[in-house]
């Protein structure tokens, strides 16, 4: 092993002895002195690691043998005080059971004393086994240093807020040359390929997007696509993604031929622009098969490629990437310039980004930075590094004690990076190097890390009670993504980072310090050293016979993930994993997803599971024919994280899985499931539930069937709750408000969905609205979704939803009234979908809900930026007034026009409006500050005429204190407007749209006139429009400056 991470086991042994002492354990068991005499010899071993692994990094063999000792003995001592850790748990179970007479045989004084003498040899075993150890430790003098246990003591403020878009610095002259090629109209293909070359770290890939997103290349391609090609070069998986980005949706897996013939659909004739990142691939003829592929774009279509000719050109019989599909010649990406090295170096370095005053310590940053070579990656890294380190007392020494160890004849940039990981706090290294099982490339999912982090005790639980083991392991992910070790953060809604990626020179890395710890089997790599203990699957293999002959004598093995996705051979998998019996983590995701003609009985019923006392993760989802799980699953005392969902013929949940008291995440969602079992309450360690299954009967209780009340003590659960097949019957809302969801302030979305079935009754009016005032939840809550909900009005608690970001209402076909939305402050999307019976959206009797800017107290809607409306047919407009006489606008009449344009407010931040299938619904707030999206479907024009008339409404006088002045331009920074069926549209004028980039206007029968307009900076109208004028259209210029309508790719007019 390169790096042996063997602290944060030792430290591990020490925190499970200390609780067995506190249990009592060992004077029960007899085997107290051994296990205080197992403790002092783990402290005093760990107090040493950090210069033993020093020692060994200087190249002592002697040290390096001891090491090796070491961490097979501190595994095994791990795994055997795990051992008596569950036998401890699994009697405090048992002997609460009173009813159970197993229990009673199970500790007959014959048994009892035969488990005893059986632990207390193994414990004996291992200390002795120790003691050796430490014994021949004293004779290499090693030094007692503390080991760091923090998660960095920086200079900077204590905080993981981060930039996710870094500006791109030193690559404008690189973006102009690319940009020139791609544009060149001299090139002789239809379609050519620029591959864009250079070492790994580079940032080739984030120049590409630059060049992607370049405001010349999004006008010059009428079609942009993006694949990520990486290790495997498989002609029909690439253009299955292809054709996913030209569509913007996944395609369903079919024949290859079908797929061609869709993608051809997609580009021929286009001009597009391709770019293919990150390729490998050194044969010509999977290129030459692709090329065929692509080859129908118009003339001018570009393919751009990014790779690394060191990596391919590994032998001298195979030619480059570039040479071999090359039709352009290749650009050499070359690394940063000095100026832009440092001005990418002082963002990371500096606090603020700011440059020290010290001029010496200026100079130092200058020396440290000669070592990263212009390589961004290893800029950010470094850099990152010296900001956690006081510039003044400690660059001087990280310059001349580690820096000067990098040699010059060591071209790769990897032991540059080696550097920082030096650098990281202990734990945090073992969580890295766990990251090597994963494949490049991959998003990897940080709720999902954090389970496999705790589920191998990488994760230190935290003294603070409130303080939960997700929360510091959320801590040790943020640092290692702030320390650039992650890259390519996804942030949800709420703005928390939900996936990452790892840079392939990191990947690269958390290989090497892993070791032989770490195995990933591939088409490349088909063996398993004794000392692995961490496995995975990659994408591209299936589970011969082979592998699975390696996975029997994986004795030792603690992890199993599948990145695959079906097996094809007949797999014992009893006989699989029955061996490895000290796995924490099993993964068998789509494991048995056979079609149906393939016999379910390979999966042996799971029987191997009962032998896997020390699991923590099982993952059995998506696993369609998955109709029971075993009862033994229950006896999985340890198991903390179970992963069921979309396993869609599961019917049943295990009836005592209130066994399993460690358990705290039960994802069950998109399962066959109709009822939760009895007992699902005790489960008070739990905190995720995906979906809480409703009986259909909840009032006639099916036998193990429990109801909404388990959930009342579940306090500690977070993030999504999802309440599904909920009744109507009376009775339906005392259980609703024994759920206490107001009590779960740790919940951040709220789905409730009841039944379909049967017929709606009056009644369930207010059964429902009973019911959903019982749910009231914690004001923490930020998504609220309601579905078939009966109810005429919603309970007035939404209005304490004062952090609530998004409202989705679907199919509530009773529902009237709204509460006055403007009053929730950060709501950000809102959605109302299937709404039969609501005419208005708010009432005039709402008080603040409806003024003028100017008039009102508080803003309105503050933070709204979506809105979608569907299905709405008897929806009228936003308010409902007392005053009718300004509520229909006269075509005719621009006065009366003008006064609704006072009284109407508009939306200050909204900048996507859908409104499909609401035919009647003329008026509403005006929404001038769209930028991404207008669609209207069978709806009325009057908003969209209201709101490009607010400019000629504003009051022209230059003392009027109104909000908009005469400048004002609606829509300006809209960029696509698309208008279908809108049957009352006959004229329309589109003035300063500047920002449009795609207009669809289809089956607007009654459309007799169409102007565009934009004023340019001397005053006199332009177009941004191509050549080609429209035919059929009559045009009605609004103006003496009006010019005639053209069209162009990006302008679409399509005439009914």
């Amino acid at each position: 092993m390169a790096e042996l991470l063997l602290s944060v086991v030792a430290e591990r042994i020490i925190g499970t002895l200390g609780s067995l002492a506190a249990k009592e354990i060992g004077l029960l068991w007899g085997v107290k002195d051994e296990l205080q005499s197992l403790t002092n010899t783990v402290s005093t071993i760990k107090d040493v690691l950090l210069d033993a692994e020093d020692k060994q990094a200087d190249g002592d063999r002697a040290v390096t043998r001891w090491l090796e000792r070491l961490e097979d003995a501190m595994y095994d001592a791990d795994d055997l005080l795990d051992e008596v850790s569950t036998e401890a748990l699994r009697r405090d179970i048992m002997t609460r059971d009173k009813k159970a007479k197993k229990v009673r045989i199970f500790f007959s004084e014959s048994n009892q004393f035969a488990f005893r003498h059986k632990m207390a040899h193994k414990i004996k075993g291992m200390r002795l086994r120790l003691a050796a150890i430490d014994i021949e430790r004293q004779r290499f003098n090693l030094e007692v240093r503390p080991i760091e246990t923090q998660v960095g003591n920086r200079v900077r403020d204590n905080t993981h807020s981060f930039v996710l878009a870094e500006e791109v610095i030193g690559r404008e002259d690189d973006k102009n040359a690319v940009v020139h090629r791609l544009m060149n109209s001299n090139v002789e293909e239809n379609v050519s390929i620029l591959p864009i070359v250079g070492i790994g770290g580079l940032g080739k890939t984030t120049f590409a997007q630059l060049i992607f997103n370049d405001d010349k290349i999004q006008k010059h391609f009428e079609l942009r696509m993006w694949v990520c090609v990486s290790d495997t070069f498989d002609v029909k998986n690439i253009v299955e993604k292809i054709l996913e980005s030209a569509t913007k949706k996944k395609p369903e897996t079919v024949e290859m031929d079908t797929l061609i013939g869709y993608l051809k659909k997609e580009i021929d004739g286009k001009k597009y622009f391709l770019v293919l990142d990150d390729v490998w691939n050194e044969d010509d003829e999977k290129w030459c098969r692709l090329k065929k592929v692509l080859m129908g774009g118009t003339r001018g279509s570009r393919i751009l490629v990014t790779t690394r000719n060191e990596i391919v050109a590994r032998t001298i019989r195979q030619e480059s990437v570039a040479r071999i599909i090359g039709t352009v010649e290749s650009y050499s990406l070359r690394g940063l310039d000095e100026e832009a090295s440092w001005s990418l170096f002082k963002q990371k370095a500096f606090k603020n980004g700011q440059e020290l005053e010290n001029s010496s310590i200026v100079a130092l940053g200058r020396e440290i930075l000669q070592k990263c070579l212009g390589v961004p990656l290893a800029i950010r890294t470094i850099g990152s590094l010296l900001g956690s380190k006081n510039p003044e007392t400690e660059w001087l020494s990280f310059k001349n004690n580690e820096l000067s160890k990098i040699y010059p004849k060591e071209n790769g940039i990897l032991p540059t990076l080696k550097l920082s990981y030096n650098h990281l706090p202990s734990h945090l290294k073992h969580c890295f190097a766990y990251c090597s099982l994963f494949p490049k490339d991959y998003e990897i999912e940080k709720s999902t890390l954090i389970k496999l982090w705790i589920a191998q005790g990488f994760v230190k639980s935290c003294d603070d009670q409130e303080a939960k083991m997700e929360d510091v392991g959320n801590e040790y992910f943020m640092d290692l993504l702030l320390r650039s070790f992650f890259q390519e953060a996804k942030m949800d809604e709420f703005g928390n980072v939900i996936e990452c990626k790892m840079h392939d020179l990191m990947h690269d890395l958390a290989i090497s310090v892993a070791g032989t710890l770490i195995t990933t089997l591939d088409d490349k790599k088909r063996n398993i050293g004794e000392k692995t203990r961490h496995v995975s699957v990659a994408y591209n293999i299936n589970i011969s016979r082979g592998v699975s002959t390696l996975l029997c004598k994986a004795s030792r093995m603690r992890t199993f993930l599948c990145f695959g996705q079906y097996f094809e051979d007949n797999i014992d998998c009893d006989a699989t994993f029955s061996s490895s019996k000290f796995l924490r983590v099993l993964d068998l995701k789509k494991f048995y997803d056979f079609s149906l003609e393939q016999p379910l009985d390979r999966f042996q019923n799971l029987r191997f599971i009962r032998k896997l006392k020390h699991l923590r993760y099982l993952d059995l989802s998506e696993n369609r024919n998955l109709e029971k799980l075993p009862d033994s699953i229950t006896s999985l005392q340890n198991l903390q994280t179970l992963r069921l969902s979309y396993c869609l013929s599961l019917k049943e949940l295990p009836r005592d899985i209130k066994k399993l008291v460690n358990l705290r995440h039960l994802e069950i969602d998109g399962c066959g499931l109709t009822y939760m079992p009895l007992g699902l309450g005790q489960l008070t360690n739990l905190q995720t539930l995906s979906t809480f299954f409703v009986y259909s009967d909840s009032l006639s209780r099916h036998s193990g069937n429990s109801g909404l009340q388990e959930l009342k003590g579940l306090n500690k659960l977070r993030g999504e709750l999802k309440i599904v097949n909920l009744g109507h019957e009376k009775g339906v809302a005392s259980e609703c408000k024994a759920a206490s969801l107001n009590k779960k302030q740790h919940l951040h979305t709220l789905r409730i969905r009841w039944s379909a079935k049967g017929r709606v009754n009056d009644s369930d009016v207010a059964e429902d609205e009973a019911s959903l005032k019982g749910f009231q939840p914690h004001p923490n809550l930020k998504n609220l979704f309601l579905k078939c909900y009966r109810g005429s009005k919603l309970p007035s608690w939404i209005l304490l939803l004062k952090n609530l970001v998004i409202f989705q209402l679907t199919r509530c076909n009773r529902c009237q009234y709204l509460p006055p939305l403007s009053q929730l402050p950060s709501l950000k999307k809102l959605s109302l979908i299937e709404l039969e019976a609501i005419e208005y959206i708010s009432d005039d009797g709402d008080s603040n809900e409806f003024y003028s800017s100017s008039m009102a107290p508080t803003p309105f809607f503050p933070s709204l930026k979506y809105i979608r409306l569907s299905k709405c047919p008897n929806l009228k407009g936003w308010r409902r007034r007392r005053d009718s006489a300004v509520e229909v606008i006269s075509d005719s009449d621009n006065s009366v026009e003008i006064t609704e344009h006072r009284l109407l407010p508009s939306f200050p931040r909204l900048s996507e409006l859908k409104a499909r299938n609401c035919p009647m619904l003329t008026s509403m707030p005006m929404f001038p500050h769209l930028e991404e999206e207008l669609f209207l479907y069978k709806a009325s024009s009057k908003p969209l005429q209201q709101t490009m008339m607010m400019n000629m409404a504003a009051p022209q006088s230059p003392t009027s204190t109104a909000t908009y002045s005469s400048s004002f331009t609606p829509l300006s920074k809209l960029k696509n407007i698309k208008l279908t069926f809108i049957p009352d549209l006959e004229t329309l004028s589109l003035q300063n749209l500047t920002s449009l980039e795609s207009l669809t206007i289809s089956d607007c029968h009654r459309l007799k006139s169409l102007s565009l307009v934009r004023m340019g900076c001397n005053g006199k109208a332009s177009s941004p429009f191509a050549s080609q004028v429209f035919q059929n259209w009559r045009l009605s210029p609004r103006g003496c400056n009006m010019l005639p309508l053209y069209r162009s790719s990006r302008f679409q007019i399509v005439k009914a």
